[in-house]
Parts: C-alpha cells; structure tokens; sequence
C-alpha cells in the first residue's frame, strides 16, 4: 500500500517537472541582439542615474546620456534609432 503512494507521487512529482521543463523549452531563447539592447538599456540608466546623483536634473541628464551614447554608436559605425522623428 505504501509503494502504491510513493509511486503516485513520484509520478505527479515527475508530471510537474516535466510540464515546468517543457514551459521553459516553449520561451525563445535570447538573441544576442537582444542581449546587446538589454546592456545598452541598462547601461544608459545607470549613466542617466550617475548624472542625476551628480548634476541633479532628470530631463538634462536624459537628453546628456542619449547624446553621449548617439556619438559612441556613430563612432563604432552603429545605426542610430529615433524615437520621435527629427524637429524641422
């Protein structure tokens, strides 16, 4: 009788990970260019973040780092992405 109970729930215990296994086989994994977007982000909030500790104004540091990180890419020959299309 006890056998008959282990062995139920070795099999729902065996069920559940098998269902969290094949959830996870189910997410696409990262791309490296996602990968890269994601340290870009992270990198120009912790320099947005440094900026305010330093200088003290939000919407100055945003457009300082965004500027700063625009140069960076046009130097290593990256593309530059508007998020709003350019003033006339």
């Amino acid at each position: 009788m006890k056998s008959a109970y282990l062995a139920i729930a070795l099999l729902a215990l065996s069920a559940c990970f098998g269902m969290a296994r094949a959830q996870q086989l189910d997410e696409p994994p990262a791309t490296d260019e996602q990968a890269a977007a994601r340290a870009l982000a992270e990198r120009r909030q912790k320099m947005i973040d440094d900026c305010e500790q330093n200088f003290g104004s939000e919407e100055d540091c945003t457009r300082e780092v965004d500027t700063e990180l625009r140069a960076e890419a046009l130097q290593s020959g990256g593309r530059v992405i508007h998020l709003r299309p350019a003033r006339p």
